[in-house]
């Protein structure tokens, strides 16, 4: 694996930018319907009785984790499509080529058997993974990779991270050996779609095609 000293577009600012501001999004979504909806239960219970206004304190707490959980599913995602069209133009002006053709999957890379976040973002590169019949690559804007077939030794996806308001993170675990026989690991994540149950879902589906590619070759048509 080759590691290219400075990043162009996942940099550490945008990684902490892009925290900043879905923790903002996600504190709007709970200060706005939290707060509001008690100013609204107050009014209520005056002007309705005590009954009311503790029907109106519990709906303004369901329509908070409510909007909570919808909100999440959409805002861990910003800047996603802004990071990869990005990514595709840098790595064309650095390479003559756009890795973005269409075959290419865009995944997060992360090196290890388990998450371990940098600068608040679980994954430490994001790029294209390519298959060929003999060969995976991955083009980041740090790090980059090819694998023999031979070189993997296993494929499998399971839960990792923690659970944010119900939602867990989803990775492929995958175990590699190296020019001198010995086992390492990295995890991806597929970054497409548009809410987190579709990244998950691109996720088990890379996953089995990844499966399906290491004792056959085979590769999306």
């Amino acid at each position: 694996m080759n590691d290219r000293p400075q990043p162009e577009v996942f940099t550490r600012s945008f990684k902490l930018t892009g925290c900043a501001t879905t923790a903002a999004l996600s504190l709007g979504l709970f200060v706005v319907p939290f707060f509001g909806g008690l100013t609204a239960a107050i009014f209520i219970g005056k002007r309705y009785g005590d009954a009311a206004g503790a029907v109106a304190v519990f709906a303004a707490l369901g329509l908070t984790v409510a909007l909570q959980i919808v909100g999440n599913q959409k805002i861990l995602l910003f800047g996603n499509t802004r990071l990869r069209r990005g990514l595709a133009a840098a790595l064309e002006r650095r390479t003559g080529y756009n890795p973005d053709d269409g075959r290419a999957f865009f995944v997060g890379w992360a090196p290890g058997r388990s998450v371990n976040p940098k600068d608040m973002e679980t994954d430490h590169d994001v790029g294209f993974l390519t298959l060929t019949p003999e060969r995976m690559v991955f083009l980041g804007d740090t790090v980059h990779f090819e694998l023999h077939r031979s070189q993997v030794l296993s494929v499998e996806a399971k839960v990792q991270g923690v659970p944010i308001l119900f939602d867990f993170g989803y990775r492929i675990n995958l175990e590699w050996l190296d020019a001198y026989g010995g086992a390492n690991a990295f995890t991806l994540e597929r970054r497409e779609g548009r809410s987190r149950r579709q990244v998950r879902r691109g996720t088990r589906e890379l996953c089995e095609t990844l499966q399906q590619w290491q004792p056959t070759g085979v590769v999306p048509g």
